[in-house]
């Protein structure tokens, strides 16, 4: 195996949908604000 097939490998556990990413964050935005880390968000 080359070294870029090895790396393709390794890197696409990370590899999540953009649809994931931002419902992961919209969860951590929402418990930083529950657990009032945030008090306001200003929109």
């Amino acid at each position: 195996m080359s070294a870029e097939a090895v790396g393709a490998k390794t890197g696409s556990r990370w590899k999540l949908s953009l649809d994931t990413w931002a419902v992961l964050v919209a969860f951590l935005l929402a418990l930083l604000v529950r657990t009032g880390v945030f008090k306001h968000v200003p929109w």
